[in-house]
């Protein structure tokens, strides 16, 4: 008897090989993928979380194409419109209920209230816009928008109202400010991707209202860091959902809820105090213990500092891990503070009272001290990883 020898098939060798090909192209992937940093970007409605993003879009991103930007003039239109009416419609409930005179609108503008009440389409053109205008410099609709935390009306709305006569313009195309400052609800999810010297991130927006909230959990997976966005000026407002529930209370119970979710154990937080020049002309007029949540303050109720860290150590209080580290910034691109950390941080000479005035360099230091409180906070994630996986750690 001879010896038989057999190779495989020729069909199985060009099998193998197409897998081994395909195993390859897999590892490459999943390798690239591991090299992004995923980025979160999570709160209640009406937070700014959109604004954020669509700041880091035009800072690292894309930017906005003239096609974006006129993709929202709709948005922008309806908001405007709906807005102006809302004011009207409470400065006259203000005027029935006590004769104040001062929430009385001129009698001479009756015909620019009829205007805006009565146009049928989302649509400024020259006529809406001008009654837009001449309201909008009516004593008694500046009067009531004085307590347009009672209404639903977005905090730039006053952005718009005071260019209407631009908007009515035809060939109106909103500017990257317009963009910015737009309300457009997020529903489902939004990606986008940019790189930062060499780092590359994947930042996801999803929508903070009650009923996106479900979609949230699939974007719960290796994450980076969790940007936990409030707005620190809604402490006297309440939800657009239910017109009942207080946004600061939401917001603390939401990030109790985020912060010691089992999804995050391993991912850095930043905590953005939102709106934060909002907050201090605010607190002016309105004490933060008409909040809930708010009121065993005790301290000097106009200060901003002593009133915007009771706020954060509020939310500071709510994390119950000590292994998790949470990074708590008050936003504001008119704040010097912020400008002199990121000089600071740069380590940069040159006299800062000579420049600070400058709005385009101020929001440009604003988005460099979101820039490294990113970096610092993804470090801290790949620093402790790497400290487990040599066994250096205990989780």
């Amino acid at each position: 008897m001879g010896l038989c020898s057999s190779e495989p098939p020729k069909g199985d060798a060009e099998e193998q090989g197409r897998n081994k090909k395909l195993n390859r192209m897999l590892e490459r992937d999943h390798e690239k993928a591991e090299e992004i940093h995923k980025l979160l970007l999570l709160g209640a409605g009406e937070s700014g979380k959109s604004t954020l993003f669509k700041q880091m879009m035009a800072i690292y991103g894309d930017g906005f194409s003239e096609a974006f930007r006129e993709g929202y003039k709709g948005s922008i239109f309806a908001t405007v419109i709906d807005s102006m009416r809302d004011l009207v419609f409470h400065s006259e409930k203000f005027y029935d209920k006590d004769k104040d005179k001062k929430y009385k609108i001129d009698a001479k503008n009756k015909k620019f209230v009829k205007t805006v009440t009565e146009c049928k389409a989302n649509l400024i053109d020259a006529t809406v816009g001008e009654a837009i205008h001449e309201l909008w410099n009516d004593p008694a609709i500046r009067e009531t928008w004085e307590w347009r935390h009672l209404m639903q009306i977005p905090d730039t709305a006053d952005h718009f109202f005071v260019q209407a006569l631009i908007l009515g313009k035809e060939g109106y195309i909103p500017s990257e400010d317009d963009v910015l400052r737009a309300r457009v609800r997020t529903s489902g999810v939004v990606e986008n991707t940019f790189t930062i010297q060499d780092n590359q991130f994947a930042m996801y927006d999803v929508g903070g209202q009650r009923s996106e909230r479900k979609k949230w959990v699939h974007q719960f997976e290796d994450v980076s860091c969790v940007l936990f966005v409030v707005s620190i000026s809604a402490y006297n407002q309440v939800l657009f959902e239910d017109g009942i529930t207080n946004r600061m209370v939401e917001a603390l119970h939401l990030f109790d809820e985020i912060c010691n979710s089992e999804w995050f154990q391993r991912s850095s937080m930043v905590l953005f105090l939102n709106k934060s020049d909002l907050f201090v002309e605010k607190i002016k007029k309105f004490p933060i213990t008409d909040c809930p949540a708010l009121k065993d303050f005790e301290g000097d109720l106009q200060d901003f500092e002593q009133t915007a860290k009771f706020i954060e150590e509020e939310f500071l209080l709510l994390n119950k891990s000590a292994l998790k580290t949470v990074f708590p910034h008050v936003t504001c691109a008119t704040d010097r503070h912020n400008v002199a950390v990121v000089f600071n941080r740069l380590t940069i000479a040159s006299p800062i009272n000579s420049v600070v005035s400058d709005p385009k360099f101020i929001r440009f230091c604003l988005w460099l001290i979101i820039f490294h409180t990113l970096m610092n906070s993804v470090k801290d994630t790949v620093l402790k990883q790497s400290l487990e996986q040599a066994g250096l750690v205990v989780t």
